[in-house]
């Protein structure tokens, strides 16, 4: 497999925990690409290269992606409802992530917020540090976060991650640029195809979860509009 897709969820949680910027996986226009899923609609780890990272954790995520261009020198505002059970040791929660123009693998990152890490023109925003969201067991309630969007702003990067044990389910996202709803070419927000559309999923962080396994994909049994929802799914350590 190739190691491009693994290395944004390996970036996102480098970025998380050292304020580094992430650096864009070289096939990220193509957002749908070479995700491995087994029989039950589930996917399966991302496995990749080791590279270990400094108090580093695993997650399972979905990640999209669209140019900066459609919501440059714009206000974001991107929601979702989200339900949990026994979410431990970590959160369910959504990710935003605006890269700057430049270098494909040396871009600036002009804001961003993982629902715990937050910052705008490269400096910690006042909610930085702070769980923003889902943790335990809870009903489905909506999320948002909104961020200000460069006018050099060449490549955001969007979607939801579960840290720590447990299950999350998410469902009808929505993007809002300066208040007018958007929706990313190609990207299901709302997980009503029959595989996650317009989104790449499975797992990041230290060591591309070498040790750690999460399940993350559409499930068709619990939803909270329509008849689906993306389900994150945290699975006992391998031995």
């Amino acid at each position: 497999m190739k190691r491009a897709i693994p290395l944004l969820f390996l970036a996102l949680a480098a970025f998380g925990q050292t304020g580094k910027q992430p650096k864009p996986p070289a096939n990220s226009g193509d957002p749908e690409s070479k995700s491995q899923q087994d029989a039950t609609g589930f996917v399966r780890d991302l496995r990749g290269e080791r590279a270990q990272l400094p108090s580093g954790r695993s997650f399972g995520m979905a990640s999209g992606s669209f140019l900066g261009r459609d919501a440059a020198g714009k206000t974001v505002r991107f929601s979702a409802w989200i339900k949990t059970e026994n979410v431990r040791d970590g959160y369910a929660g959504l990710w935003w992530s605006v890269m700057g123009p430049g270098d494909p693998n040396n871009r600036p990152t002009l804001a961003f917020d993982n629902s715990q890490v937050r910052s705008i023109d490269g400096r910690p925003d006042a909610h930085n540090g702070t769980i923003r969201g889902a943790t335990g067991t809870t009903p489905w309630t909506l999320y948002e976060l909104e961020l200000p969007v460069g006018k050099t702003a060449s490549y955001i990067y969007f979607g939801a991650l579960l840290t720590g044990t447990g299950t999350a389910w998410v469902d009808a996202m929505k993007i809002e640029l300066d208040g007018v709803p958007y929706t990313p070419p190609q990207a299901d927000l709302d997980f009503e195809s029959p595989t996650v559309k317009g989104f790449i999923v499975g797992c990041g962080g230290s060591a591309i979860c070498t040790g750690y396994k999460y399940k993350v994909g559409i499930d068709n049994t619990v939803s909270y509009s329509g008849h689906q929802s993306l389900k994150m799914q945290y699975v006992e350590t391998e031995k």
